[in-house]
């Protein structure tokens, strides 16, 4: 799964106040009408993170694979142009 604060574009300790901003504001810029998948990858985020509770469910207990998505975005975010380490590479995916 896709970070959920990437997504809703927030920090990961924001509060519930700057999570619904957030998500209000994703939800105006792509309404179902426009753009379906990227409202409902907000509204699976928002889903995630809403409260207190559920971003403590998300932390403990989220282990689901990564996509080719997940891995792609992770990468590109400090891309270089030469091949990432294994070491770098074990750490997208999970290994210890």
């Amino acid at each position: 799964m896709i970070d959920p604060y990437r997504v809703l574009g927030v920090e990961a300790g924001a509060t519930d106040e700057a999570i619904r901003a957030a998500y209000l504001k994703a939800i105006r810029e792509s309404p179902p009408e426009r753009d379906r998948q990227r409202f409902e990858s907000v509204r699976n985020a928002y889903e995630a993170v809403s409260d207190h509770r559920r971003r403590l469910a998300h932390g403990l207990f989220d282990r689901s694979e990564p996509t080719l998505d997940d891995l792609l975005a992770a990468v590109s975010s400090d891309f270089a142009p030469s091949p990432p380490s294994e070491r770098r590479l074990l750490h997208l995916l999970g290994a210890k």
